[in-house]
């Protein structure tokens, strides 16, 4: 499953609302982050609150609607 068009998708559809943030796992600098939010693998995602900590991390290929309940649930509150 290609996770770049569902990640875009999500922050056009979020845009002013919460963050989207897609990082490439290779690029340097981006492995402090994956380790502070606990991901490991790819893909792998983290939805964090307003506060900057973890609510939930999802591993491998997940699902448009999967992927927005969680954002949707920290963007609402």
């Amino acid at each position: 499953m290609e996770m770049a068009p569902i990640v875009d998708g999500l922050k056009v559809e979020f845009t002013g609302k919460a963050s989207v943030l897609q990082l490439n796992a290779g690029q340097s600098g981006n492995e402090k982050l994956q380790s502070q939010w606990g991901l490991r693998g790819h893909p792998s995602f983290a939805i964090l609150d307003a506060d900057g900590q973890v609510t939930e991390r999802f591993f491998g290929p997940q699902s448009e609607d999967q992927l927005r309940m969680a954002i949707q649930t920290v963007a609402s509150s």
